[in-house]
């Protein structure tokens, strides 16, 4: 189902509807985990570069920055996206 876009639980309603066994799941433990250090690691890196642009701004909380932000697909059911954010003073 990943290779139309969909994904687990459009797959478990597919294999439902065709009267099918449902999908195997051993890959969620895994899909957790990688999930889990992307997060820490996405925190992390926000966490310092936010350090990172107060000491630049002399300890000053009030930065303005400009957010632009893109998905892999139209409309906001797609689960890849990017962001970005940038000083105006860069």
């Amino acid at each position: 189902m990943r290779c139309i876009g969909k994904g687990a639980e459009s797959a478990v309603m597919f294999c439902g509807i065709r009267n099918l066994p449902p999908p195997p799941t051993k890959f969620t433990k895994f899909n957790n985990i990688l999930l889990q250090a992307a997060r820490e690691t996405c925190e992390e890196s926000m966490a310092e570069a936010v350090h990172e642009a107060v000491e630049e701004n002399d300890g000053g909380r009030d930065i303005a920055v400009a957010v632009d932000g893109s998905w892999q697909k139209r409309a906001f059911t797609s689960k890849n996206g990017v962001v970005t954010v940038t000083s105006v003073d860069t």
